[in-house]
């Protein structure tokens, strides 16, 4: 029998890794020419969007089975949650736009809208601008992120186990049908929340199942193999329709995730083979621990730290002159050092707080008291 997924997954690291690299591909080449023909942003942020919905979806069922264990309480499970949610993200996340907003103010609509940007709603002011040659475009996603993290855990926590899957289900219709809904009012960006809900929702399907439907594993895989065998050709045929066209946008990020959670299911349970020998590599596991530092400075390091650095070495006499490829190179070398940097030096110390926060503490003999 398939084994349930348990504790830290290593090998979604490794899919973290790939899902950043495609992001950063997108960015630094132009789009629809070579490695760009294939919507490698959308690729990588909705393989981001299922992982999330799986690993979160999954502490938040595991929670919700502590309370009704009497070992927990909804305040405090929610309390927790939110917390560690914050520490992982919104230190960094803050200290790059506060950046941007102080030294590089031109480069993006932050000094004329910070609320936005301040209070995780910039996918909603990118929605309304369509500005994106605002160099922090790429946060729209940490905007869905942390409004979802809002709304989410409720109804996880709350909902009745008989119809949370129900709930699943729903999620994934209402993305697509978002999706319809702004092609119907000009927009075709999908920034807002619920038009990334299917990606979100086939991650939280595979938690439901993996927590709370462990007999049903064998029946979801093949079922899993058989919308991804759907998947893959109907993601080819999409692409050789425009853009903007209605399939197009409805059905291209459900594709795309529906694949991302054929892997991420078999990378959550441990792949063998030669497949799994690449995503056991500690180099790219490392990577993709430091995914977050990696995404929120690969639009930064090129157009600030690069130049600084070149300027160093030639003033000590290294006189380069960087061409396309050689600028990408040492970006990607100094975006490296740069992520790794803030992981051990600001993000890893930040996130060691999450001890004082943990969702395993006992709770008090008193009725809704926690010693948490």
């Amino acid at each position: 029998m398939s084994k349930i997924p348990s504790g830290h997954m290593p090998q979604l690291d490794s899919l973290r890794t790939f899902a950043v690299l495609l992001v950063v591909i997108y960015h630094w080449f132009p789009t629809g020419e070579g490695f760009n023909r294939l919507p490698n942003g959308t690729i990588g942020v909705m393989v981001f969007f299922v992982i999330s919905g799986f690993l979160i979806t999954r502490i938040l069922i595991e929670n919700r089975n502590r309370i009704a264990a009497g070992q927990s309480t909804l305040t405090d499970t929610y309390r927790n949650f939110f917390v560690r949610r914050a520490l992982r993200i919104f230190p960094l996340y803050y200290l790059a736009i506060t950046f941007v907003r102080v030294f590089h103010p031109e480069t993006s609509d932050i000094d004329d809208q910070p609320l936005y940007y301040y209070l995780y709603g910039y996918n909603i002011l990118l929605s309304k601008t369509g500005n994106w040659a605002d160099i922090l475009s790429p946060f729209w996603t940490l905007g869905v992120e942390e409004q979802l993290y809002l709304v989410w855990p409720w109804l996880v926590l709350l909902t009745p186990r008989h119809l949370f899957r129900w709930v699943i289900v729903g999620m994934i219709v209402v993305g697509v049908l978002f999706r319809g809904y702004g092609y119907s009012q000009g927009n075709l960006d999908g920034v807002l929340t619920p038009a990334s809900f299917d990606a979100f929702g086939l991650g939280a399907l595979w938690a439901y199942v993996a927590t709370s439907q462990p007999e049903a594993l064998p029946s979801f895989l093949k079922r899993l193999s058989l919308a991804a065998a759907l998947a893959l050709p109907s993601f080819i045929a999409l692409q050789l329709l425009p853009g903007d066209d209605l399939l197009v946008v409805l059905f291209q990020r459900l594709s795309i995730s529906v694949l991302a959670l054929f892997v991420i299911v078999r990378a959550s349970m441990g792949i063998n083979g030669l497949a799994g020998h690449v995503l056991n590599s500690k180099a790219l596991q490392y990577v993709g621990r430091i995914s977050y530092g990696i995404y929120v400075f690969h639009m930064l390091v090129p157009g600030f730290v690069t130049p600084v650095v070149m300027r160093v070495l030639n003033r000590v006499g290294l006189n380069l002159t960087l061409g396309f490829w050689s600028h990408r190179i040492i970006s990607l070398v100094m975006l490296l050092i740069v992520a790794s940097l803030s992981w051990y030096l600001f993000e890893k110390p930040i996130n060691e707080l999450k001890r004082y926060f943990s969702y395993t503490k006992s709770v008090g003999k008193s009725v809704g008291q926690s010693v948490s």
